[in-house]
């Protein structure tokens, strides 16, 4: 009987919530057990890395990851190709930025068109990992789509980084489900209302990441600010 679609494993959650590791884990896995895979990754990252041929170094710890070759979209992925090496076992990192073309807008009903096409072509299995929504606090389209489906989807959770008295006293520590981007400069939050689901050149030098918990997300408006896409420093 034909797959409609692949079984679909995604790890979603903000910033520093073991997603990578997670993945990571599940390919030494399948190394261990002897069933072949490939790796993928987006050519656009919102991490600070270093790209390397195959793969990519993170540039905090320079630890080389696992081969994950890097395409432009989901469909630059030779399926057929691999089917016929016997890989049908997909992994994906940072996925949710396949879910956008080259200017950065959402590509509608992406999820269901691919999947549909992979189990087609005899892939049975992937796993993905990424973030599951956007600065504005919108779900992203792929993981949306990938829990209307029947994708498994694991919600990782990290620890809140927000500064609970200021940048040199402790971080809040609670359970953190969402990510927020603040000045550095200021540590002010960007008002959620006013940012995109992407932000449209990436982070510039003095935005930052980190994963809060909701009291965090939700601040007061003399704590944030409005983000100004024309502003480049």
């Amino acid at each position: 009987m034909t797959r409609v679609l692949p079984e679909v494993t995604v790890y979603a959650g903000p910033m520093g919530a073991g997603k990578t590791t997670r993945l990571y884990g599940k390919m030494g896995e399948l190394a261990h057990l002897g069933i072949p895979y490939e790796a993928y990754r987006p050519g656009v990252d919102v991490r600070d890395v270093v790209i390397a041929p195959r793969g990519y170094v993170l540039s905090g710890n320079a630890t080389l990851t696992p081969n994950c070759t890097t395409v432009e979209s989901l469909g630059d992925i030779p399926i057929e190709e691999l089917v016929l090496r016997g890989i049908k076992t997909i992994f994906l990192e940072e996925w949710f930025m396949f879910g956008f073309d080259t200017q950065r807008r959402p590509i509608s009903g992406l999820y269901r068109e691919i999947m549909g096409l992979w189990a087609l072509a005899g892939i049975e299995r992937v796993y993905a990992a990424g973030l599951d929504q956007g600065a504005s606090g919108n779900q992203f389209g792929l993981v949306a789509d990938a829990r209307r489906y029947g994708a498994k989807v694991v919600a990782c959770t990290a620890r809140c980084e927000y500064p609970v008295n200021g940048e040199r006293d402790p971080k809040c520590g609670r359970a953190a489900r969402n990510s927020q981007i603040y000045d550095v400069r200021d540590d002010r939050a960007f008002d959620m209302e006013t940012l995109p689901d992407l932000l449209p050149e990436g982070l510039r030098p003095n935005d930052r990441y980190r994963a809060v918990c909701t009291e965090h997300l939700l601040l007061p408006a003399e704590q944030t600010k409005p983000f100004d896409p024309m502003q480049t420093w």
